[in-house]
């Protein structure tokens, strides 16, 4: 099993889209949050003529992750930021420089930033690597709630290796 962390993430990104917080309260009448909504609308459609959104991966309080299909057919991961946040140009360059120091990281728990631009309708955005898999919390309700401490402590101990790594970059990720 290999875990992957981004190093210097802006937004930890929830396994369930659905139950996604919006800091604004604003829901729709079936109670699901408008930025779950508007990120859900956005599966299905093509980003700067290059990437088809295939499916949404998650939402979380800065941004929405996408699994996304690369005209040339290589499967990429799209993280983009929600409106409100990228209508600030501090918050977009920021979004930016984190999204590519994890690429300074050296180490295969991290994950890795290939570009960034802008959509058509001005959201911030990064590709990464897409990763295949499961996550910690879908492995250990898969198994029953209950991870054995093997394979809890190589969890771990690949979790403290990237943020090691991290670390002797001189980077310092917070939560």
């Amino acid at each position: 099993m290999r875990v992957q962390l981004e190093a210097a993430s802006i937004a930890s990104v929830t396994r369930n889209a659905a139950r996604a917080a919006d800091s604004s309260g604003a829901a729709d009448s079936s109670g699901v949050p408008e930025r779950v909504r508007l990120a859900r609308a956005r599966v299905g459609t093509v980003l700067k003529k290059k990437w088809h959104l295939d499916q949404l991966l998650g939402v979380g309080g800065m941004a929405a992750v996408y699994a996304a299909t690369h005209r040339n057919k290589k499967r990429v991961a799209i993280k983009m930021l929600h409106a409100e946040w990228s209508l600030d140009e501090a918050i977009c360059k920021r979004f930016r420089r984190e999204g590519y120091i994890a690429n300074s990281v050296g180490q295969r728990g991290a994950v890795a930033v290939d570009y960034d631009d802008v959509s058509e309708d001005g959201l911030a955005f990064l590709v990464m690597e897409l990763l295949d898999g499961e996550t910690i919390e879908q492995r250990w309700l898969r198994k029953g709630r209950v991870l054995s401490p093997q394979e809890a402590l190589s969890v771990v101990d690949q979790v403290l290796e990237t943020l090691a790594c991290a670390h002797a970059a001189g980077i310092v990720h917070r939560i």
